[in-house]
């Protein structure tokens, strides 16, 4: 008898603590650059932080790159700009 509620009381456990995952609210999350008096910001929606981040730093760099190459010391300075947001 005991094994029977045993089992019992598992079946129904199981079934209560089961975890539907809905995914990860989106938020939106807000970049501000500033490199040589021009202001950029940039508002990206994603699943957590550090992907809203990578996003918005990639979109920096190419914003302040523009077309073409740039010297070294530019090309360091807008990394270091965008790597660093101002939130």
């Amino acid at each position: 008898m005991k094994t029977l509620l045993t089992i019992a009381l598992l079946a129904f456990s199981c079934t209560s603590f089961a975890w539907s995952s809905k995914g990860t609210p989106e938020k939106e999350y807000t970049f501000k650059y500033k490199l040589s008096g021009q202001t950029l910001e940039i508002k990206r929606t994603a699943a957590s932080y550090e992907d809203a981040y990578e996003g918005a730093a990639q979109q920096c760099f190419n914003f302040y790159k523009g077309a073409g190459k740039v010297s070294e010391d530019r090309g360091l300075d807008i990394i270091d700009v965008c790597a660093n947001p101002r939130s």
